[in-house]
């Protein structure tokens, strides 16, 4: 089933005016479509999803919300008669061309719709990707508004420079310029803009490449870690849930966080990846044992560990809960506890899968064998992984090799 309503923009400009949207529902997931007409947040009738009669032009204004009504609901009926899968997209693009003509939306006010629709998609991570990309090429350009034709070859060119002189690191520049193109092929794919207008036919982003290494502990730096003696109560939750993800074949927060009490089954762990839907299964050691007692769960959860509350499952809120715990209660207090170590590496909880699988090609284990173990499903993936062994490994090597 679809429905729709008419409604203002979350955010308002500098004068305190609020687009008009036309948000459409499919699946409980929306998506929203500006009338481009917009008026002061007391104008508008959120019961009636009409302008007041204080709004100067609400006749003009009301008039258009009918028609455009009239013609979303034929376009709704058409689609249902049909009898065939459609999505959100078809909808818009067809009320588009009923339309007469495709609404000529700016980059950043296609930009803007796509980190809406991301929002209310609940996928946190992405959604800040994109906002932070959007702010950034705003900067770049030291104005909002930014149109297509505004990001030429050339101006992406000054784009990568400009973030390479505010020293963003060759990971941040790669993210920042495939969300720009993939925000290019949206547009083309949702024909907001024709095919000529992509830049990336020329400027190549499989150029950008990280050239710093992943970081990763050491046996000897993760024992020092696991033997630290620390007094504050985060601390040691942040220590633990790094090593446990250790322990646990690198297992990601968002699916330590999830793991559920029938996962544990006679000493071994089966869950299934969230990134990937890769099953993975692993025999849990002691430290695992000890910790699950320690953050146990209350009798009546599904959780293994006491980090989800009231068996919450909806999306928003795990991801919600992932961002918290990994920025402030693992990630802030990780710095620290590494700085007082003596150890001069920026670990973040995501360094214990790299720690895992890197520890595992020192040991010389197959990169097949690590593919399985991270719940990889190509080993591209699991290379990215890897580090280069370090001088001091490759002498050992050598030596056992060469007589």
């Amino acid at each position: 089933m679809v429905s729709y309503k008419f409604t203002l923009k979350a955010t308002g400009n500098a004068q305190g005016e609020y687009f008009i949207n036309l948000v459409l529902i499919k699946d409980r997931i929306n998506t929203s479509l500006s009338i481009r007409k917009k008026c002061k947040y007391e104008d508008w009738s959120f019961e009636t999803e009409r302008l007041k009669k204080s709004h100067k032009e609400y006749k003009q204004i009301n008039d258009l919300i009918e028609k455009y009504s009239g013609r979303v609901n034929d376009i709704i009926h058409e689609f249902e008669l049909d009898e065939t899968p459609f999505t959100l997209q078809d909808i818009v693009t067809k009320f588009k061309k009923a339309s007469g003509k495709q609404q000529a939306l700016s980059y950043t006010a296609f930009h803007e719709s796509l980190i809406e629709e991301i929002r209310n998609a609940g996928k946190l991570s992405s959604y800040n990707i994109e906002k932070d990309t959007l702010k950034s090429i705003q900067r770049f350009f030291n104005r909002t508004e930014i149109t297509f034709r505004d990001l030429s070859v050339d101006a992406i060119y000054k784009y990568q420079s400009f973030l390479n002189g505010n020293n963003n690191s060759q990971s941040t520049i790669g993210i920042r310029i495939r969300t720009l193109r993939a925000v290019f092929n949206k547009a083309i794919n949702r024909e907001i803009i024709p095919a000529t207008t992509y830049p990336f036919n020329k400027f190549k982003v499989s150029k950008i490449k990280e050239s710093g290494k992943k970081e990763y502990l050491s046996e000897e730096e993760l024992l020092l870690l696991k033997n630290a003696q620390l007094l504050k109560k985060n601390d040691v939750f942040a220590r633990d849930m790094f090593l446990l993800s250790f322990y646990g074949r690198g297992i990601n927060f968002i699916d330590l966080m999830q793991l559920k009490k029938t996962d544990l089954y006679k000493e071994t762990i089966t869950y299934k990846r969230s990134k990937t839907e890769v099953i993975v299964n692993f025999k849990i050691n002691d430290f695992w044992k000890h910790k699950i007692a320690e953050y146990t769960s209350p009798a009546d959860s599904l959780y293994l560990f006491n980090i989800i509350h009231n068996n919450q499952n909806s999306e928003i809120y795990i991801n919600n809960k992932k961002e918290k715990y990994l920025k402030i209660y693992i990630n802030t207090p990780l710095k620290k506890i590494i700085t007082d170590l003596g150890i001069k590496k920026k670990i973040t909880y995501y360094c214990a899968r790299h720690s895992f699988a890197t520890i595992l090609k020192f040991n010389n284990i197959s990169l097949d064998i690590i593919k399985e173990a991270l719940g990889h499903k190509d080993i591209k993936s699991t290379m990215s992984y890897l580090n280069t062994l370090p001088s001091n490994t490759l002498d050992k090597m050598i030596d056992d090799i060469i007589f």
